[in-house]
């Protein structure tokens, strides 16, 4: 399995379908072609903000991961921190190392950003997604309720 990280150190406009196609699998409601103008807006920000890929042995794109510094993140010790903000894998390559794989190389970037935590969220109901959190060494340091409002 291949790791390869596009976004904003290195980033290769190439990769960016390929990782709208991720979100899109993701997150449902939201079309490629609105991922792929987000991504292009959220790496042009001055708070670095990066996503990783990784392919398997046939350079098929097997997973994402994208991870931003927040100013703040809960249970962070220091106000600057790094945060997953989406992580996917194909589901014929889950349970394989690939989740592991993404979330060490956002951990070895947000290592070299010169931060000290980072910060995850999933939904309540995903226990799945508890249950690999904690087995990767995260622990939960709160239970939100998000709310917004439109405003205009």
């Amino acid at each position: 399995m291949l790791i390869g990280m596009v976004g904003r150190f290195g980033a290769r406009e190439s990769d960016f379908p390929i990782w709208a196609r991720m979100l899109n699998a993701l997150h449902s409601g939201t079309d490629e072609a609105e991922f792929l103008r987000e991504l292009h807006a959220l790496v042009a920000l001055d708070d670095p903000y990066v996503g990783f890929l990784a392919f398997d042995a046939e350079e098929r794109a097997v997973g994402m991961v994208d991870a931003r510094v927040r100013n703040y993140a809960e249970g962070s010790p220091t106000h600057r921190a790094g945060y997953v903000e989406d992580l996917w894998v194909a589901p014929h390559a889950r349970e394989k190392g690939v989740a592991r794989a993404l979330l060490a190389a956002v951990e070895q970037w947000a290592l070299a950003q010169g931060l000290g935590w980072l910060g995850s969220d999933t939904t309540l109901e995903n226990l799945s997604s508890h249950r690999w959190h904690a087995a990767v060494g995260f622990e939960q340091v709160g239970r939100l309720a998000v709310f917004g409002k439109r405003l205009g």
